[in-house]
């Protein structure tokens, strides 16, 4: 496969983490698709991916709406003839003005914790499974989630610390299920990585944070055919090396 001309699905890609990686791929010769509920955002991820020379196409959808899952398959079908990398960045933590951190569970909105666990893991699994048929058809492909470190645990958002680690079992179980396809599945676990939320809600953790281009970078290794094709199933955590 090898980055060069394959396909790559990157969700959560009108900021942060995902726009790094749909960059990082796409200045590799991945042609990518850009999923997201951002229009502006995706717009500037497509921009960025142009000046890397690449090629991107905008898929504004909803993950919460299993309908819009449908029709990005399709298009993505329609399009390229399937997918051959899927990375489920995309997670919510916090809406335009506030962290969904803080009330323990009984006191958090019944809506905030229906938001958190579709997005964050209900979408990764169901977007992956419309996608899969093309992968397992070619025996080649590669699923990269994105997770996340806890360090003071999951109390205060526990929404959150739930659908990161369901994530991260789901990349153990789905490992194993698709060893016998020569598909990889793997996720990393960053912490923390300064995107635009974490500058503007925690500044001074963004301070002494991972820039969105480490995950990036350790992204490509993962995906490039030839380098990872033997490491499958594993939680693969990335720390900043300094407090600076």
């Amino acid at each position: 496969m090898k980055l060069q001309g394959a396909v790559a699905i990157v969700t959560g890609a009108s900021t942060g983490i995902g726009r790094a990686i749909a960059q990082t791929l796409a200045g590799h010769g991945a042609r990518i698709g850009i999923v997201g509920r951002n229009t502006e955002g995706l717009r500037l991820t497509e921009k960025v991916v142009a000046k890397s020379g690449g090629e991107a196409r905008m898929f504004i959808a909803d993950l919460r709406d299993q309908r819009a899952l449908e029709r990005i398959a399709v298009e993505v079908e329609d399009t390229w003839g399937g997918a051959d990398i899927i990375v489920n960045v995309a997670g919510v933590w916090h809406d335009g003005q506030k962290v969904y951190y803080g009330p323990d569970l009984a006191k958090t909105p019944v809506e905030q914790i229906d938001e958190v666990l579709e997005v964050g893991i209900r979408a990764p699994m169901q977007l992956t499974r419309l996608l899969l048929p093309h992968m397992i058809e070619r025996k080649r492909g590669k699923i990269l989630n994105i997770s996340g470190t806890f360090s003071s645990g999951g109390a205060g958002w526990l929404h959150y610390y739930v659908s990161k680690k369901a994530l991260e079992s789901f990349t153990v179980g789905l490992a194993d299920e698709l060893r016998k396809h020569e598909i990889q599945v793997n996720c990393i676990s960053p912490s923390d990585v300064a995107t635009e939320a974490l500058s503007r809600f925690f500044p001074e953790d963004a301070e002494k944070a991972l820039a969105p281009a480490d995950v990036a970078e350790l992204a490509r290794l993962l995906l490039d055919e030839g380098v990872a094709d033997h490491i499958t199933g594993q939680i693969v955590v990335i720390k900043c090396k300094s407090a600076h």
